[in-house]
């Protein structure tokens, strides 16, 4: 996010228009997939953890708690839902046998763009989570415990031995 702003910052007047709109809306589409890949391991457990997290603030509440948690994980969990839109709505249109690669790579970029400010929330607020997890643990209770979830790897075929 630091490339991108520093690339906002020098290649946009004083308006915050472009110098040159296809270039800009090209580093754009980049720093938006970009934000998608850091996101999308995180995605699949994001709500089990935000619920986790909300728990543990309930707990904390009043001892070792802050106010703007309760927020902070409201605007995590808004911003969720609204990546989860942009993924299936991307996921509908890219399941259609009639589309072609180029309509999905499309279909991918506006999912990257309509996630993008949701996603720089999880970047903006994402971090209550850990320090949800840092006082819980320092209270002395059980932290944020997720499920283990093994990877499914693709088998890669035997190497051939050599004597």
């Amino acid at each position: 996010m630091a490339a991108w702003e520093q690339y906002d910052d020098e290649h946009t007047d004083l308006d915050g228009w472009p110098y040159d709109q296809d270039a800009y809306d090209a580093r754009q589409a980049e720093k938006d997939a970009a934000l998608w890949r850091c996101f999308s391991p995180l995605r699949e457990q994001a709500a089990a953890l935000l619920g986790a997290a909300e728990t543990s603030a309930d707990h904390l509440a009043g001892k070792s708690g802050q106010a703007r948690w309760s927020w902070q994980l409201d605007q995590l969990r808004g911003a969720l839902e609204r990546i989860g839109t942009a993924h299936n709505e991307c996921e509908q249109l890219a399941s259609d046998p009639y589309m072609s690669n180029e309509a999905v790579v499309t279909a991918v970029a506006a999912r990257n763009r309509q996630a993008s400010d949701a996603l720089g929330d999880w970047l903006t607020h994402g971090r209550v989570v850990l320090e949800i997890h840092a006082a819980t643990v320092r209270a002395g209770q059980a932290g944020i415990r997720l499920a283990a979830r093994t990877p499914s790897a693709v088998t890669p075929a035997s190497p051939a031995r050599h004597r």
